[in-house]
């Protein structure tokens, strides 16, 4: 069976199907897992911030922490990319849960015995903010395993909803556990949760790595044996040979970086607009409303035809989303503001993922998911150092109007710079002979 073998009846015509990934074998049991993945990663980071501040009764040290969620990827995300494309992936992803459950476990051991201390919980966190890590650049690169090209879009845009089901549950879950019993009850539930995860993978066949013989696939991807810092280097040298895809990555650095939504915090706002601790919490939910809304919609969509153009017009459209709530003065204006934030967030990082997966030979797909992930991690450790030195330097006013020209400008001079990444479609256009009329069609990507 290839990866992506369905069940009979699975192309019906061109009417919507945004349940379509569900059908392929292998991908129900992968999304089952994501759900527990999206339920313990929501509510963990929760439960660290109430056991420092409730249990341990100290200051929470939130720049500490960041550097410890983020450390992981950066050092982990090129070894497991690399596992990824050589080893046996769903057992790398079931390591990566149980490790999870492990760290969770532990935890909970420590607080019942009275011994917890802040190290002791930076330890914890970092082991399982590392099991997550390992897990990352497999649970990226099994989705074009599972699914054919045509449907990597819809494939993510479920993943990426059902982690966020999980996370709207798993929240709420320990939120309960802990009014109802001690704390450590709650780690014990997202440890079994997490192990719930393994468990769910146990079905999952992931298909052979090594593209079909008639595939369109680059002589470099062939397995041929090499070393690992030369399967490292296959992997950056085809990023660098696909000129679309080194200038995404660019895109994607240069919003990373910059980011002027970061100074959208909660005291600011709270300042700014002169309202309660609690309603500024409030806005947030407009931003994961926005996220949901264009996950949801991206399902229903079969293709995207210049997804390139729509990626970085994305990004500018949530830099000058931000830029607007920063001045606002209106709680209303705000909400609505965060809200097409938290909707182009949903869009940009569905859209980047699809176009890198869509366009990268699956031999090679985990070391490029492998990068992806480190560099995301290395540029969020340096993005708050960037961000408060530019508003040391400029005040927050001045920065976030800096940031927002520059990354404005930045991706508006890749777009133009290039016709081919303003073409690119989230996937090439399928070669089928009962497609060819569609593949006529004027605009066709």
């Amino acid at each position: 069976m290839t990866s992506t073998e369905a069940q009979p009846d699975i192309e019906q015509g061109r009417r919507l199907q945004p349940f379509a990934s569900f059908r392929y074998r292998g991908y129900p049991w992968l999304w089952a897992a994501n759900v527990c993945h999206g339920a313990v990663q929501g509510a963990q980071g929760f439960l660290i911030i109430w056991l420092v501040i409730e249990t341990l009764g100290r200051d929470y040290p939130g720049a500490l922490f960041t550097v410890m969620l983020l450390l992981p990827g950066l050092v982990l995300g090129l070894p497991a990319g690399w596992f990824a494309d050589r080893g046996d992936r769903r057992l790398l992803l079931m390591a990566s849960h149980l490790a999870v459950s492990l760290a969770l476990l532990l935890t909970a051991i420590l607080t019942t015995a009275g011994v917890l201390s802040l190290e002791l919980v930076m330890l914890m966190t970092l082991l399982g903010v590392a099991g997550l890590a390992v897990g990352q650049p497999v649970r990226f690169a099994l989705i074009p395993a599972l699914v054919p090209r045509e449907r990597i879009l819809n494939g993510n845009a479920l993943s990426e909803l059902g982690m966020g089901l999980g996370a709207v549950g798993g929240i709420p879950l320990t939120a309960l556990a802990i009014d109802t019993w001690p704390v450590e009850s709650s780690f014990v539930i997202l440890a079994v949760v997490s192990a719930m995860g393994a468990l769910l993978l146990f079905p999952l066949r992931a298909p052979d790595r090594e593209p079909p013989r008639d595939s369109d696939a680059h002589p470099e991807t062939s397995r041929a044996p090499l070393t690992m810092p030369g399967d490292f280097a296959e992997g950056f040298r085809f990023l660098w040979a696909n000129a679309e895809l080194r200038l995404l990555f660019l895109v994607l650095l240069a919003a990373a970086l910059l980011a002027p939504w970061l100074v959208l915090d909660f005291a600011e706002l709270q300042h700014r607009l002169g309202v309660s601790v609690r309603a500024v919490a409030f806005l947030s939910l407009f931003v994961g409303v926005g996220a949901i809304l264009s996950t949801v919609t991206l399902a229903f969509v079969r293709r995207v035809r210049r997804a390139g153009a729509w990626y970085g017009m994305v990004i500018i459209g949530s830099a000058l989303a931000a830029l607007g709530a920063w001045f606002s003065t209106s709680y209303g204006l705000t909400g609505l503001l965060m809200g097409l934030y938290g909707l182009g967030l949903g869009l940009r990082g569905l859209l980047f993922l699809t176009l890198v997966q869509s366009h990268t030979p699956i031999a090679v797909m985990g070391r490029v998911m492998g990068i992806f992930v480190a560099l995301t991690a290395g540029v969020g450790l340096l993005t708050p150092l960037v961000t408060r030195g530019g508003q040391a330097l400029l005040e927050d006013d001045g920065w976030i109007v800096f940031s927002v020209i520059v990354l404005v400008g930045v991706v508006a001079l890749v777009l133009a710079w290039s016709p081919g990444l303003r073409r690119m479609p989230s996937h090439p256009e399928p070669a089928e002979p009962e497609d060819e009329t569609a593949t006529a069609a004027p605009g066709a990507g």
